[in-house]
């Protein structure tokens, strides 16, 4: 396989990089087409990031590089995407349109974890991704569209709810979610730093 190929999953790590900044300023003051190009942003962004994963494991082109910036990149667009959306009021009751301490809850969480990864990593340890965390982080990426999509309404039986009602609520399930896999991993550090004491 050519190096161009095992290239291809690094640049659009990258890529994604690149597209936080113009996220952010499209969301400082967005009007509803800004808003909607954010939107875009993010969504393309997120499908880089299954993208160059696949291409990854597909043709083997992992690297130490891919291994930093991939989950380095998701965080970044992550917390940039929530912070941004705490920034957003609602035009009714001024509210933001997700609430401050849940996106504390999350940024808490990728701290402690990051943490912990760098306790592991100087005992010669390696966490890999466990499945709490990827489902966390697939709840995390719908949920923040559903929030940037915060006023289309959804019918269920009848029954009319707001995207941002449900993005709410599939985010604090990520939360539950990821806070289960930071306890599998503070319990998996914890007992292997016992041992060694």
């Amino acid at each position: 396989m050519s190096d161009m190929v095992r290239k291809i999953p690094n640049w659009l790590t990258l890529l994604r990089l690149g597209l936080i900044p113009l996220f952010v300023i499209l969301l400082i003051d967005p009007s509803p087409f800004m808003l909607f190009m954010a939107t875009a942003i993010f969504i393309f962004a997120a499908l880089t990031d299954l993208v160059d994963g696949y291409l990854a494991r597909r043709f083997g082109a992992e690297s130490d590089l891919g291994k930093l910036l991939d989950p380095l990149a998701d965080k970044i667009l992550v917390l940039a995407a929530l912070v941004m959306l705490v920034a957003q009021r609602s035009d009714f009751d001024g509210s933001p349109w997700v609430p401050g301490w849940l996106v504390v809850l999350v940024l808490a969480r990728e701290v402690w974890v990051t943490g912990l990864r760098g306790i592991a990593a100087s005992r010669g340890m390696v966490l890999a991704a466990n499945s709490a965390g990827k489902l966390k982080s697939g709840f995390q990426m719908v949920a923040i569209v559903l929030l940037l999509l915060h006023d289309f309404q959804f019918r269920f039986f009848g029954i009319s709810i707001a995207s941002q009602t449900i993005g709410v609520n599939l985010l604090l399930l990520s939360v539950v979610v990821s806070y289960w896999g930071a306890l599998e991993y503070t319990s998996l550090v914890l007992s292997e730093a016992l041992e060694k004491e």
